[in-house]
């Protein structure tokens, strides 16, 4: 008896976290109205309606990313419409679970049609069992172009000639016409790693989808009037979404007076409009190559292969006597050899010095500060708990009265008590249900400075500290919090103890209330002249703040932008402890 197959499709994309999760999802909804097709479902027509109507909904965000790209598109349509069921299913099972798995990341298979490639299973062994070692970093390139959707394939196809067998990287070009079709590919594609801007292109996206108008009026401004310079404010729109973007506008504007302008700050390279694509693919490569590099690991690599012989109390010896052990030797064939020859506790150098870095590990440092957006960034070895330590004892002296959530991690209080501060705790709020707490609501924290102002012990406030995320889970909102604390006491330093927070900056859904991207929001605003009209209209209604005012508690306090001070703190962990800072 014929199969059939009842298929529950999500309509729309907001009933998911992000664009990308949504689109893996509807790809495994064709592919099970594939298999019931290619099993012989009675209801063959309604499946195949259905099938139609999946991809037609995905067709706007695959124009958005390179992967399956039109040519497989194309042919999944035509199968789909001569009803060759069994090769629109081998194709969409193909497409389905190389998404799923990355595979077409270091397949070239996957990207031919079934006929064209070997059957095949999706690699999905780990890097040491696997071809690890051979393969080459994958990302895509957003190219913004005004030409032609007919010359599109030819920009695609000249991009892919450029490659090399030499190349470290190996990238896919996505082309789009248009502001909102960029900042959607942006938003929804996180292969994208590099953005090539022809000016040129026009402002309106393309595709009238209502979940994409949707995404576009969460993040992108509304129309100029002109479009003029519509490249460089797609690029300053693009940086503040995903700062790790390396840019490129080639224009036929004054390069030279471009190039040193504010617009385009965050520009990587300017190219003349007639430039060749060879530089282009370069440039591309080198700023990737750029930020691919890992100072520390590079060097630890190379010192590895030096013939050195060291001499200290530990009895490994790069290994010799566990390979030469009559006992042992098996050890070191499960850890392998790099993990002895690395082995960096002895003192004959090569490493840098954590205590005074001057090579690979200062340049370790600055890379990471770009990284997670500080001014400064340090490393630690021995968790973020000293971390917190080195940085209370760096902030507060002797007497300062320091505002901490009674909740915090039991290093801060250890940070205290050797740095002589006074403790003043604040109290998160309980979820009885949940046998948990929650954060600190912002109402104690603006009544506790109110008392300490009305007794007179303002000037003694040293630093706010909080925790964010907090052990289970919750997330302040940072810039609301620093900004009201601010307008009580403007040179207040904060701490942030993001510990299991380290992940905001790679998410522009949680970088705002991150403590690194809250200073930069509001070293903006502060400096937006439209502040000062609105921190005004503030001062003349509530003027300096009477601490008896009960209004205080419930209206949002303005900071003056001509004294508030931002000094702001961050500890958080990753593979190291990280020390971040950044004012104002």
């Amino acid at each position: 008896m014929a199969a059939t197959a009842k298929v529950e499709v999500r309509k729309g994309l907001s009933g998911y976290f992000s664009a990308s999760q949504g689109r893996v999802d509807r790809w495994r909804s064709v592919h099970r109205l594939a298999k019931a097709l290619a099993a012989g479902s009675s209801a063959s027509e309604a499946l195949r309606n259905e099938a139609l109507e999946e991809l037609n909904s995905l067709a706007p965000l695959e124009e958005l990313c390179a992967y399956p790209g039109p040519a497989l598109m194309a042919t999944l349509k035509e199968r789909l419409q001569t009803r060759d069921w069994t090769a629109f299913a081998r194709l969409a099972q193909r497409i389905s679970i190389s998404l799923l798995s990355n595979s077409y990341r270091d397949d070239p298979e996957a990207w031919k049609a079934d006929e064209e490639g070997e059957a095949h299973t999706p690699e999905v062994l780990p890097p040491g069992i696997a071809r690890g070692q051979a393969r080459k970093p994958y990302f895509e390139v957003l190219v913004v172009t005004p030409g032609e959707r007919s010359t599109w394939e030819a920009t695609r196809e000249s991009l892919r000639r450029l490659r090399r067998d030499s190349d470290s990287f190996i990238y896919e070009p996505v082309v789009v016409g248009s502001f909102e079709d960029a900042a959607l590919a942006a938003i929804v594609n996180y292969n994208i790693n590099a953005v090539v801007i022809f000016d040129g292109f026009g402002y309106p996206s393309q595709h009238a989808v209502p979940d994409l108008r949707e995404i576009l009026a969460a993040h992108v401004p509304a129309a100029p009037s002109t479009d003029a310079d519509l490249g460089t404010t797609l690029a300053r729109v693009l940086n503040a979404y995903r700062p790790e973007l390396d840019l490129y506008l080639a224009t036929d504007r004054d390069v030279g007076a471009l190039a040193g302008s504010d617009e385009a700050a965050c520009i990587r390279r300017v190219f003349y409009g007639v430039e060749e694509m060879l530089e282009i693919h370069l440039s591309i490569l080198d700023g990737i190559a750029e930020r691919y590099a890992t100072p520390f690991f590079d060097n630890l690599k190379k010192y590895a292969q030096r013939p050195i012989g060291t001499f200290h109390a530990l009895p490994v010896a790069r290994g010799k006597s566990v390979f030469k052990s009559h006992w042992i030797r098996d050890f070191g064939y499960f850890y392998g050899t790099n993990i002895f020859l690395a082995e960096s506790s002895a003192t004959t150098g090569g490493l840098d010095s954590l205590l005074e870095p001057t090579g690979n590990i200062k340049i370790a440092q600055e890379k990471a500060a770009r990284c997670f957006g500080a001014q400064k960034l340090f490393f630690a070895t021995n968790g973020t708990s000293t971390s917190n330590k080195i940085a209370v004892q760096a902030i507060v002296r002797p007497g300062d009265i320091v505002l901490v959530d009674r909740n915090c991690h039991k290093s801060h209080h250890y940070g205290l008590v050797l740095g002589g501060g006074q403790p003043l705790y604040v109290e998160a709020y309980p979820l009885m249900q949940y046998s948990m707490y929650g954060g600190v609501p912002l109402r104690t924290i603006k009544q506790t400075l109110l008392d300490l102002k009305a007794e007179g012990k303002l000037d003694r406030v040293r630093m706010l500290l909080l925790t964010n995320c907090t052990f289970d889970g919750h997330i302040y909102n940072v810039p609301r919090f620093m900004e009201e604390v601010l307008a009580i006491k403007p040179d207040i330093v904060f701490l942030w103890d993001e510990a299991w927070y380290a992940y905001s900056r790679f998410s522009p859904f949680h970088r705002r209330r991150s403590a690194m991207g809250a200073c930069e929001a509001l070293r903006e605003r502060y400096a937006n002249p439209a502040y000062r009209a609105e921190h005004a209209a503030f001062k003349k209604k509530y003027g300096n703040l009477d601490p008896k005012n009960p209004k205080l508690l419930d209206t949002h306090l303005l900071p003056d932008p001509d004294a508030v001070k931002l000094r702001v703190y961050a500890t958080t962990s990753t593979h190291k402890s990280l020390s971040c800072f950044r004012q104002g």
